[in-house]
């Protein structure tokens, strides 16, 4: 991807960013959109505590990259709006595949961070809730194998998964999706994830 086509890339996710942002402001808050210190709380264990796994399914992607990956999907978003017995929402994404857990880093690694939306059916504790979510994002490869050293490549691509989520335990959300992702410099990084979260 050239310069000045990353640039505007991410010029157009930084107006989606903060356009989102503006709408989640400038909603009226209302008792239970308030946050308080244990919303923010379980909100950090939810997005930092768990065991997530990616599995490339294209030969291209596992001669780069390898897999399966330890794997990470961060999501900064709206409260969600009903409607038709559904749950819409959107904001910031942001998808990790890595050799390492999180936090460590190096190594094989492909990125995902941009703007999403999510559409699932209302959470049931002990249901299955499909959903699917989409996006913009700017793809990240970075190859350390020995037959790609030095491969590095960043490009704009759309992303979409989907998938389910099983709510158990009171506390604990199992997740399964499918995530087809447009070619980032030929390399097909299609896959899927499975993990859990706390909260």
């Amino acid at each position: 991807m050239h310069h000045a086509q990353l640039k505007q890339s991410v010029s157009l996710l930084t107006f989606v960013v903060v356009f989102c942002a503006s709408l989640a402001i400038s909603r009226p808050c209302s008792a239970d959109r308030k946050w308080s210190t244990d919303s923010i709380v379980k909100g950090l264990v939810h997005e930092l505590v768990g065991v997530n796994g990616y599995w490339f399914t294209a030969s291209s992607a596992q001669a780069v990259l390898g897999t399966p990956k330890f794997a990470s999907d961060t999501t900064i978003y709206v409260k969600p709006a009903h409607r038709y017995n559904m749950l819409v929402t959107g904001g910031v994404e942001l998808i990790g595949a890595n050799d390492h857990w999180q936090p460590f880093s190096g190594g094989n690694q492909f990125s995902l961070n941009g703007a999403s939306f999510k559409i699932s059916g209302e959470p049931k504790r002990d249901r299955i809730v499909p959903f699917i979510s989409g996006g913009g994002f700017i793809g990240h490869i970075r190859s350390e194998r020995t037959a790609f050293a030095g491969f590095r490549t960043t490009q704009f691509v759309p992303s979409v998964a989907l998938g389910a989520d099983l709510k158990t335990l009171r506390y604990i959300t199992f997740t399964a999706r499918y995530r087809f992702t447009g070619y980032i410099r030929g390399v097909n990084t299609d896959g899927f994830f499975l993990g859990f979260k706390v909260f």
